[in-house]
Parts: structure tokens; sequence; C-alpha cells
């Protein structure tokens, strides 16, 4: 940790500098925001309540609705790179693996995601499907990225860090929209909103309908990928309405209904071999999400919501999940006395699922009914006008592993008002998922010499029916700084020590035979790995015309135990990402982008599975003409970097034997019309 400290002290020692005089020299535009307005900016999901930034002790970052926009980019995936610390790595067609601090996989389980409030994540493997969110990304207001353990507030599977997806209003959202694109990467694509409201004003509506179709683009050059993307498509539509009533209070809903299909490639292990075989991964779901909010008296806040998702996802490599999950939530924040103000509440999952086995894996129960349920409660104590501190504990009982307490202890310094020191000390728990226990996954086929009498070999790894929870003990460092009205910094140090890791083999059985003999391969928790990091994101607003935005983030992984799926081979050494924007006039928006993943080490013999480091460079140009009207023009990994990550590789490990392939150097045109 010591050569992580340098960034933290050199931003300790500026703090010192009297740099109130130069921010009182500032001139117009974007310099006019002052101190004080930068650092009451408000999140929401660090506690479940509004914030001010300045009071915030945890490593939070907002992505605005208008830094999206400037992005020219198509999924929300891409979206997410802006944040530091977030690996999102595309690795066919429309198929990504997202993380936080670490284990970046294509189903990553230590990731919450929620989408107003709603849990996104599929108990079928404790993650999301990246491809299942097709809502315009124009609807979404702002994305709140935690980094770090959010567990005590969102419960179990916030191990790693909680994404908060939180999308406009419908009376914020009136009028109409097309968006139409085309692109070599992204295909075509088409997003139609229209917003309204009733005669007295009192409720709001909003419609979107959205379709894309991305064909394959070459041929595969060899196994290992290459130039090419996979084909995928979709087709989406939704509403949401927002009503407000006379007591202050206000209610909202939402729908969604969605498909996709994924084209790509797969090594199968079949007991008569390996085969690369075609495969079509198809999901359907919809989503249902009401919530009804009341104010109470001295700033307090009464909340229930409501939530249902069905899906089917159907896996020809692995398994196909038809499920269904009703979600129910409860909170009430209040204050007591003049110093505490306390937020807790309760909530309650149902899920039912049926689980179709494929050649490859199964799972000893093919049909399961299972119930979650968690309380918690916060309180932020104000010690004085600058300092804070947070207790925190949550309790959560899991169908599978029975109940986790994910306590968090947090202290605010406002040493300045525009600078904020701030630590942290959390638990975390991943309880297992649905795919965890009782599996069993063909993960490699020996070929043998029959005509030596030495039999093929079919290896099994086979998950044990009692799991238990991954554990983790998080500590935390940050200083948030604006030294300028027009220059803000955020630096964080953090150490994750994880601990009870999945899928350590414990025993192996040989069922030996001719011409196959099978052996079964026994998983169960014990792996070990301490993760440590530091990250840093800055953001200088030089000039009206000019921005210069930086996210920085450094890891280094030490104690990392033998298990099947190594978690050190998930980790990058480093994730950065530089924007330069310019907007030489009103209707003019020219904006670069450049992003670099580090290689990520692993055990020597496991080095083939895993993805290199890579570099991408995406340039922007808009030109609005109207107010109402822009055109765009995006050139997408100019430099052919994306595909380093997978040079040389057969697969590679975080993908569930699919053959990787990448984005191609690309281009991508899109008209927006607001009326």
């Amino acid at each position: 940790m010591k050569k992580y400290c340098v960034p933290l002290l050199l931003a300790l020692v500026l703090h010192g500098y009297p740099l109130g005089a130069v921010a009182a020299q500032t001139q117009s535009g974007l310099d006019q925001v002052s101190l004080e307005d930068l650092m009451q900016v408000e999140v929401t999901s660090v506690s479940k309540k509004p914030q001010r930034l300045a009071n915030v002790a945890a490593a939070v970052h907002v992505i605005s609705a208008e830094e999206i926009r400037l992005l020219g980019v198509n999924s929300l995936a891409e979206v997410l790179r802006l944040a530091p610390g977030v690996d999102a790595t595309r690795f066919s067609g429309n198929r990504w693996a997202v993380s936080v601090r670490g284990f970046a996989d294509v189903f990553a389980e230590k990731l919450l995601v929620l989408v107003d409030g709603r849990n996104a994540f599929n108990p079928a493997f404790s993650g999301v499907s990246w491809q299942d969110f097709q809502f315009p990304l124009e609807d979404i207001e702002r994305i709140e990225i935690i980094r770090g353990p959010a567990a005590a507030i969102w419960g179990t599977n916030g191990m790693n860090g909680v994404i908060n997806i939180i999308t406009r209003s419908a009376a914020s959202s009136q009028g109409g929209m097309v968006v139409l694109g085309s692109g070599t990467t992204e295909g075509n694509y088409g997003r139609v909103r229209w917003g309204g409201q009733n005669a007295d004003g009192s409720t709001f509506y909003r419609v979107y309908a959205s379709k894309q179709r991305a064909n394959a683009q070459d041929a595969l050059d060899s196994l290992g990928g290459g130039s090419a993307h996979d084909a995928y498509g979709h087709d989406a539509a939704g509403l949401r309405l927002d009503g407000y009533l006379g007591s202050g209070a206000h209610w909202d809903f939402s729908a969604d209904i969605f498909q996709n299909d994924s084209d790509g490639q797969a090594y199968f292990y079949r007991a008569s071999g390996v085969s690369i075989d075609p495969l079509k991964e198809q999901h359907r779901g919809v989503t249902l999400r009401g919530r009804y909010e009341l104010p109470l008296a001295d700033a307090g806040n009464l909340q229930f919501q409501a939530a249902y998702a069905g899906s089917d996802m159907r896996l020809p490599y692995a398994i196909s999940d038809e499920r269904k999950t009703l979600d129910l939530d409860m909170q009430h924040r209040f204050r007591a006395g003049q110093n505490h103000e306390l937020v807790w509440g309760a909530n309650y999952r149902f899920t039912s699922d049926t689980i179709t086995p494929s050649e490859v894996m199964s799972l000893n129960l093919p049909a399961r009914n299972m119930q979650y349920f968690g309380v918690f409660a916060q309180d932020e104590i104000s010690l004085s006008e600058t300092l804070r501190l947070t207790l925190g504990l949550r309790a959560d009982h899991q169908p599978l592993s029975g109940w986790d307490t994910q306590p968090t202890v947090r202290m605010s310094w406002n040493l300045q008002p525009s600078h904020t020191l701030w630590g942290a000390v959390s638990r975390a728990a991943r309880a297992p998922s649905r795919a965890d226990v009782g599996f069993n996954r063909n993960t490699a086929f020996i070929t043998g010499n029959l005509p030596g009498f030495v039999p093929d070999t079919l290896v099994i790894l086979r998950g044990n029916e009692v799991q238990q929870s991954e554990k983790l003990l998080a500590t935390e460092l940050g200083v948030r700084s604006q030294w300028l009205a027009s220059l803000s910094s955020d630096v964080v140090l953090f150490r994750h020590r994880y601990d009870n890791l999945l899928r350590v083999p414990v025993g192996t059985t040989v069922i030996p035979g001719f011409p196959l003999t099978v052996v079964n391969v026994d998983v169960r928790n014990g792996g070990a790995m301490t993760l440590d990091g530091v990250e840093l994101t800055t953001d200088w607003r030089v000039n009206p015309v000019w921005r210069i935005q930086l996210a920085q983030t450094w890891n280094q992984v030490t104690d990392a135990g033998t298990v099947v799926i190594d978690p050190a081979g998930t980790v990058p050494s480093s994730i950065t990402s530089l924007r330069v924007s310019w907007a030489p006039s009103a209707h003019v928006n020219v904006d670069a982008w450049l992003r670099h993943t580090g290689a990520r080490p692993s055990n020597p013999t496991r080095a083939q599975l895993q993805r290199q480091a890579f570099s991408e460079l995406d340039l922007r140009v808009a030109w609005r003409p109207s107010k109402t009207v822009e055109l765009s023009l995006t050139g997408q990994n100019l430099n052919q970097g994306s595909c380093d990550a997978y040079q040389g590789l057969v697969i590679a490990a975080s993908n569930t034997d699919l053959i990787p392939t990448c984005q191609p150097r690309g281009l991508l045109g899109q008209l927006r019309i607001d009326f």
C-alpha cells in the first residue's frame, strides 16, 4: 500500500494552498459555478437518501445525462467505462463483462445493479446480462456508481459496488424524440419516445420503442478471435407514469418488455469429444415496477416499492432459465433529535425458476422456489458541523446459505467547504447463487490413445449441495476536493480482503471406463485474495470551450489462493479513461476518448485464458443546426486496439467457453430530433 500513498499525500499537501483567491478570479461560462454549489451536488445511492457530495463517506461517481450524450455510445456498458474502477469489456457482439474492483466475468456476481431502485440481479447467477438493458440512454437522468461495498444498505451481492441507474421522470421528458443510427459495429437502430400529461397536470406519461439489428463482420481469423464481431439485435418497448398528489406524495410506475438475440461460437465438451458449434443466445423478459413516496415532517420520508420481473434466458452453451421474481421493499427516513438522521427498511424477494439442462451443464434440482428477506438500519450522526459518523447494519437471510450480517462504519470530515476527508470499514457478503449449488459442468475433454487402450477423459466440475457465502473486509480512505470552480479531484485508497471464495477443488472422483473415463472434481468455498488499489478522478473545465476528464485506477493482487476460476486473472493491473471535450461554438461538440485496460495477472499455467492489455480511441463530432436537431459521427476503436485483448487466446476464462471476438474499427452515425 505504500506506493499508493503518493496521490493522497499530494492531495493533502495541495489542500493547504490558498486556492480561494485563484477561484475568485474565474471568468464566465462553466467557471461561474461556485465551490459551494458543486460541493452540494446530491447523490441518493450511498444511504438511500439525498446527501451532499461533500458529506458522502464513500467512493461514488456520478455520470450525468449530458455526459452520456457526449460519449457517442449506444450501450449502457460503454457508458459505465467513464467511471474510475469500472472494468467493461465487450467480448462478443452485445455481450459484456462488467465489474468494479475485479472479478470481471460475463456473469460478474459481486456487483449489484439497480434501475430506479429495482434490484436487477438474476438469482440464477447473482449477476446481470447487460444486453437486457434496452431502455433508451436518452431516458437516463444520471448513473450513480458506488465503488466498494454498499451491502450494509443495499444487501447481499453489493460486495464490490452498486450501480444505480436513475431514469428521468415522465414530467421531465415531455414531447417527442426520434433517434436513428447506423454503424459498422452497431448495425442499424432506432428509438422513438413520446411524453404527455393529463388535463390538470397531475399525471404525466412517457412511452418508448427501440429496435436494433447488427450483422456479423468478417469471418473469424482464428479460434482465438479476430477482427470480427457476432451478430445481435433487440426489440424493446416501455412506459412510465408519474403522479403528484395534493399531499406532496408522489407515485410512479414503469413497465418494460424486451427480447434480444446474440450469435456466436463456443467450445462444447461432450462425452463424445470437443466440438466448436455456432450458438444463438436468446433472452426475453418483462419488468414492472411501482413506487409510492410520502413526505413526512422534519424532512422525513416513507417509501414503498414493488417490482416484478419475468425472464426466459436460453443459453445453449450452458443452461436455460425461465424465472419469475417478485420484490417488495419498504423504507422509512426520519430525524431523532438534532444530530441523528436514521433510515431503516426491509425487503422481501420471491423467485421461482425452471432451469433446463444442456449437454454440458445441469443442476441437481431443475426447478426451485426461493425466498430472500432482509432488514437494515443506518444512523448518520452529526458530531459537529464538519464531522459526521455513519453506523449501519444489515441482516439478510438467503435460502442457500442462511443469515449474513453486514456492518459498516463511515466517517467524513469537511476539512474546508471544498475538501472532504473520509474513511470506511465494511464487511460484505456474496451469497451463493442458484448455479453455485448442486451444479455439474463439463469443463475439459482430454483425448486418449484408443489404439493404445488409453481412454478419453471427460472432466466435470461438481458444486457441493451446501455452499457458504463469500466474505469481504474492506477498508477505504479518500479525499474529495474542489480546487477551483473549474477543477475537482477524487482520490481513494482501498484494500479488499476476500475470504471463503467459491470454487476451490477439494476432491476428485475417478470413474474409470473405456472408451471414456469420467473425472468428477468437487468444488466448494475456501479461496482467499487481497486486492489493494488506488482510484483517481480529475475533472478540469479549462475554460467554457475545453474540458478534460481523467479516471485512473491501479490494482495489485496478493495472497490469491488456488481456485478453479482464478480470481487474480479477472483483475486488470490498471484502467485509464481520458476524455477531452471541445465546444468551439454552441452548435458543435468534438469529443476524444482514450481508454486503456492493463493485463490481468494470473497463474502462469492459465495465462493463455486471460484477456491481454488493450487500448481504444474514440472520436465524436456533433453538430446541432438547431436546438432540436443533432447530427453526430463517431469513430470507434480507431486504433483497432480492443482486438488486442484476445490476441492469441483460444477462450477467455471469464467467458464460459465462448470463443471471444472483438469490436473492430468502425464508424457510427446518428440523428436525434426532439419535438
